[in-house]
């Protein structure tokens, strides 16, 4: 799913801003509603982006 068209949002009245990330995406991802997800900011090939995660050890049941 490698080059997909995320969305971003911004919304003067509130402040706030939102990525939206297709569902299919998510679902591979194993990502559900209000979970954490974290976020590191990278540059790679002299282009700045954003890494999302949501670490594994949260779906750790020991």
């Amino acid at each position: 799913m490698n080059g997909e068209i995320v969305k971003y949002r911004y919304y003067e009245e509130t402040s706030q801003s939102l990525i939206t990330i297709p569902k299919a995406i998510a679902r591979s991802l194993n990502w559900n509603d209000k979970d954490e997800i974290h976020m590191v900011i990278k540059t790679i090939d002299n282009k700045m982006g954003v890494f999302l995660f949501k670490d594994l050890k949260e779906e750790v049941d020991i």
